[in-house]
């Protein structure tokens, strides 16, 4: 009779478990008819691999290769329409690629044509979409964008140490723990090379295709070959701490201190371009405006658009409020969410304000006549683009990740024990990809899967007596091939 009990209780507690870990499961995943009502659905869902017991989503980070893609051919008809890509299986369960999935394409056109049914192709090229998972026990993890399907899964490091956010070019994968680099091969997640850094980390690095930027608490950038973690690092001098992840942008990367000073080196040589000075602290990332912007706000409430290879002024906006965020840039449209939680949407290039909304914390993705925001209350808060008008709002309070995507027009949510979802509009099968962001390849890199006109380089705007007001634009320290004597001057040659 005891036996029974315990076994009964054992099934009772068991059940009790599972139903909870199932509700908990529905509580952070968007319900259909809930997104249906805005016009949205779920394109996928996904969890990651890690034991949430022990850890924490603590980054998620978007890359659209610019080298790797895949065709896609929409056969329509009559009797409806079919979709046929490269990454489709064979009946051996090999993906067909390019020729093959052409071939068939072409066959069923062929076939339908025979029946006296008109059929035509529509084809194109969409780049391969990587969203990149870390956990703070130092799991990594890349999922397809688009079908949330795991790609791959490596635990790196030490998991008492902290892990920064990752950074990734086409072909590699660059993230720190605790003092030590990893580079990984951005197709199989395998550990090319790692090394001890010289300093210590203020935050995670920015990766360009030659070079990995890793900020410094001591106020160095150490610049490692992507390729050749043997090669000994250019360190790059700046005045301050360096606690925020830089950015590439165009043929330099740029980089903000807790001084309120803004640097832009040479992303390929040793060469630092400029400094800017601000009034107060930088605490948020720059912005790549293409073809050669860079837009970087301070918690002194300006926003400023500069030229990425002079730093002269292009404009200047004032919010009067600090900001610590990033600006964030979509097509024609520069978001800039301040401290007080509020939205000003910008000309691009311009600076003049098109717009204003209240009671917004974040930009979290735009389409082609939405902008989708999480505000004040938690809520995803949904904005006409053009007017600023409030469109809606979903419940997504139970949900504590959210991703900034300036690439795509998906919309990507979770929670920190280890769901991540995507959402899209109802008519948006394909994604639209947009140029440009928190970073921008410069002219001479690699082309993207689906050509696009190059927008005309601007021209240098005149000089401006004291363009930025109290402060200015000053040439700052070069780069070493070594680390800086301690004892030298800590700001170099001016």
């Amino acid at each position: 009779m005891l036996r029974r009990y315990l076994l009964l209780g054992l099934c009772l507690t068991v059940g009790t478990l599972t139903s909870t870990a199932v509700a908990q499961r529905s509580n952070q995943l968007i319900a259909p008819s809930e997104a249906n009502r805005f016009g949205l659905e779920r394109a996928w869902f996904t969890r990651i691999q890690f034991d949430s017991a022990r850890g924490r989503i603590a980054h998620v980070r978007q890359h659209v290769s610019s080298t790797y893609g895949y065709a896609v051919h929409e056969v329509i008809s009559a009797r409806g329409r079919t979709v046929i890509t490269d990454r489709d299986l064979d009946r051996f369960g090999k993906p067909l690629g390019k020729d093959q999935a052409e071939q068939q394409a072409n066959k069923l056109v062929q076939q339908l044509t025979r029946s006296g049914i008109e059929a035509e192709i529509k084809s194109q090229v969409l780049p391969e979409i990587t969203i990149y998972v870390v956990s703070d026990s130092g799991v990594v993890q890349a999922i397809d964008g688009e079908t949330g399907r795991t790609r791959w899964s490596t635990v790196i490091g030490n998991p008492r140490y902290p892990t920064d956010a990752p950074d990734a070019n086409d072909d590699y994968v660059a993230i720190v723990n605790g003092a030590t680099l990893y580079v990984l091969n951005q197709a199989t997640g395998g550990i090319v090379w790692q090394r001890q850094t010289l300093g210590a980390p203020g935050a995670g690095p920015a990766v360009s295709d030659e070079r990995v930027f890793v900020p410094m608490t001591g106020g160095t950038i150490e610049a490692y070959a992507v390729n050749d973690g043997r090669q000994p690092p250019w360190v790059f001098q700046s005045r301050g701490r360096a606690i925020v992840q830089p950015v590439i942008a165009g043929s330099g990367v740029a980089w903000p201190t807790d001084k309120g000073d803004l640097y832009v080196a040479e992303a390929k040589l040793t060469g630092i371009r400029y400094r800017l000075e601000t009034k107060r602290p930088i605490v948020a990332r720059p912005t790549a405006l293409p073809p050669n912007r860079i837009v970087v706000v301070s918690t002194d409430g300006y926003v400023n658009c500069i030229h990425e290879s002079s730093g002269g002024l292009v404009w200047r906006f004032s919010t009067g409020e600090p900001i610590v965020k990033p600006a964030v840039a979509i097509d024609d449209a520069l978001f800039v969410v301040t401290d007080d939680d509020n939205l000003y949407r910008l000309n691009v290039d311009t600076g003049l304000e098109q717009w204003w909304a209240p009671r917004v914390r974040e930009v979290v993705s735009a389409t082609k006549s939405r902008v989708y925001c999480l505000g004040d209350t938690g809520r995803l808060v949904m904005f006409d683009l053009s007017t600023g008008g409030r469109v809606g709002e979903l419940s997504t309070e139970q949900l504590d990740i959210r991703m900034v995507n300036y690439r795509t027009d998906r919309i990507f949510l979770g929670s920190s024990n280890g769901i991540i979802q995507c959402l899209r509009e109802v008519d948006a099968e394909w994604p639209t990809i947009r140029s440009g962001g928190l970073e921008e390849k410069s002219d001479d890199a690699k082309k993207p899967a689906k050509e696009e006109e190059p927008a005309a380089a601007d021209e240098p705007a005149p000089p401006a007596d004291d363009p930025f007001g109290a402060f200015g634009t000053e040439p700052a320290a070069g780069a070493s091939e070594s680390p800086a004597d301690p004892f030298a001057d800590p700001f170099g040659s001016f």
